[in-house]
């Protein structure tokens, strides 16, 4: 019969297909020297093959023959270990304040203590631990299925985090805890975990029920706090800010002559026939061309399109320089540009009907064209000012000022042409530029790394 894992012996069938690997419990790889040398004298005595050093902070004895295994263990002066199966396998946590002056909490003694509660526990599916004592997270405490995290004002708790073929980063359940409030959260979503029917992750029963449901059935419900927080009496223009959109070039042609612009009001009104729409100023040289030609392109932006090629597009006005110059396209079957560079796919599009708005046009057309020029993940929006930490024009039509902020190592100043805010904090790693370095100390060559606009253009404003 083909052999298999031993659960009921801690023991890991290896690729060869004859031997097996255990792993002996060493809570959060604390050991002596004793203990060290234990494990590589049975190691050697049993003719294990490597002592591997695992990502939960074990040591993994490789290579053993089956029937040597409950003398290894006997030997080892243990249990069999929780290296498999459905139950709690490790606790991995860091030095935190015990050893490491970084640490703002004492993630060793928490460790400790879950780890002595929980490992082995049986659960509907495998299930790690993480304790950081720090943001830092050195126990990758984000892609665990519990993390705790340490702040000045206590444990942070995120849950449903893993990683493998498809990871998912935590979810926050709750900050500013104690040690006793952090335990007793741990223990509230074990124990519904262990009510859970399905074998799945914990992550992935959080994406079935959502987040609110699962906080709300171990006892954190936020629902009542935040209706008594809506004020329906006033415009938060932020709300608008969550709403989603992606970023896209839409160009046009007038006369033979070819324009284009960033845009990030676009989307599919129709499926059949298939219908799309955009939103454009009316004081664009883009818009000027769509009304006159009534042809649009769209041309969908990748994730990694650099910054400088978003500004050619969004801060530039095609009335005082040629943003072709240096760009690669083709003309589409409409006479509009189809931009190659960084576009993951294109959409060509007849003006059917459009609907003045105030400052804007949306132009609704009837697609004539579209295809995939490669794979890529399409430019959200969000990423863009997250990640990206790109700005817009006031001509967008979610243009939101970027809001001063306090300097922590000098002056800030801001870019005159997209609102870039230099912050000397955080310099400009990716144009060269040091965190901590002063505005006055960057060279005279460095340019705006959102719009491509001169130090000139920066002015200051704290």
């Amino acid at each position: 019969m083909a052999k298999t894992d031993r659960l009921d012996k801690g023991a890991v069938l290896q690729r060869d297909r004859e031997t097996y690997a255990i792993v002996p419990h060493i809570a959060g790889g604390i050991c002596t020297p004793e203990i060290l040398r234990k494990i590589a004298d049975v190691a050697e005595k049993y003719g294990a093959k490597a002592i591997k050093a695992t990502g939960a902070q074990r040591l993994a004895i490789v290579g053993l023959k089956e029937e040597d295994l409950d003398n290894v263990w006997k030997e080892l002066g243990m249990e069999p270990a929780a290296a498999v199966g459905m139950c709690v396998r490790s606790v991995k946590f860091c030095p935190g304040t015990t050893f490491c002056r970084l640490a703002q909490q004492d993630a060793v003694g928490m460790g400790l203590k879950l780890d002595e509660m929980y490992h082995g526990y049986s659960l509907p599916a495998k299930f790690k631990i993480g304790v950081s004592g720090c943001p830092n997270c050195c126990a990758d405490s984000w892609v665990r299925d519990i993390g705790l995290i340490g702040t000045k004002k206590g444990w942070k708790v995120v849950v449903g985090g893993n990683s493998g073929s498809k990871p998912r980063i935590a979810q926050l359940l709750a900050e500013g805890l104690s040690d006793d409030e952090a335990i007793e959260l741990v223990k509230k979503v074990i124990d519904r975990f262990k009510e859970h029917k399905k074998p799945q992750r914990i992550g992935k029963l959080i994406n079935d029920i959502g987040i609110d449901r699962f906080k709300k059935e171990i006892g954190l419900s936020v629902a009542e706090q935040i209706a008594e927080k809506i004020d329906t009496s006033k415009i938060n223009e932020k709300a608008l800010h969550n709403i989603g959109y992606g970023l896209y070039i839409v160009g046009s042609v007038k006369d033979g002559k070819i324009n284009a612009q960033i845009a990030n009001t676009v989307f599919q009104v129709t499926a059949e026939p298939p219908t799309v729409a955009v939103s454009i100023n009316k004081n664009n040289l883009t818009h000027e061309y769509i009304k006159e030609s009534g042809v649009f392109s769209i041309s969908i932006l990748s994730q990694e399109t650099p910054l400088p090629f978003i500004a050619n597009f969004g801060f530039n006005s095609g009335r005082d320089k040629n943003k072709f110059e240096s760009v690669e396209y083709k003309t589409g079957k409409t006479g509009a540009p189809i931009i190659l560079e960084n576009t993951i796919a294109f959409i060509e599009a007849r003006v059917i009907e459009e609907m003045s708005v105030g400052t804007h046009t949306i132009f609704v057309g009837q697609v004539e064209s579209a295809d995939v020029l490669r794979a890529g993940t399409p430019m959200t929006y969000a990423y863009y000012h997250q990640v990206k930490r790109g700005t817009e024009p006031k001509t967008a039509p979610t243009f939101r000022k970027e809001e001063p902020k306090a300097a922590t190592k000098g002056d800030l100043y801001q870019c005159q042409v997209c609102g870039y805010i230099y912050d000397p904090a955080e310099g400009d790693p990716d144009g060269g530029i040091e965190p901590g370095t002063p505005f006055e100390a960057i060279p005279d060559d460095w340019v705006c790394p959102v719009c491509g606009a001169s130090k000139k253009d920066f002015k200051k404003i704290s």
